[in-house]
């Protein structure tokens, strides 16, 4: 990718706490000072990057979880069904959960 030329500059100001905030987020996030703040400006939803990722391997995770559920019901409706596959399903939700739960606590939804 050529890189643009960027002659526009604008002045924006922060308290010490808020550009505390943006530039651990930034390092967090491997880029420049500049190159997130035009990133999280220029997003449809400006989401963390991370969070993002984050989210992403979550959806992967609750898509293989489902998988297993599915085939767990596929027995139960054949017939085949079997207390440890109870057991297991009961394991899948709470993996679901707990998953759920430090994407929560990690980004401040209660």
């Amino acid at each position: 990718m050529s890189k643009q030329s960027r002659d526009i500059s604008r002045l924006i100001r922060f308290s010490n706490r808020e550009y505390n905030l943006i530039m651990e987020r930034a390092i967090d996030n491997n880029m420049k000072f500049s190159t997130y703040m035009r990133f999280m400006a220029l997003s449809r939803d400006a989401t963390d990057p991370k969070l993002r990722k984050l989210i992403m391997k979550l959806i992967n995770e609750v898509n293989f979880i489902g998988h297993n559920i599915n085939q767990i019901v596929r027995n139960n409706n054949s017939g085949l069904y079997l207390e440890s596959d109870k057991t297991r399903l009961m394991e899948y939700m709470r993996t679901i959960n707990m998953k759920l739960g430090e994407v929560m606590n990690k980004y401040g939804y209660k």
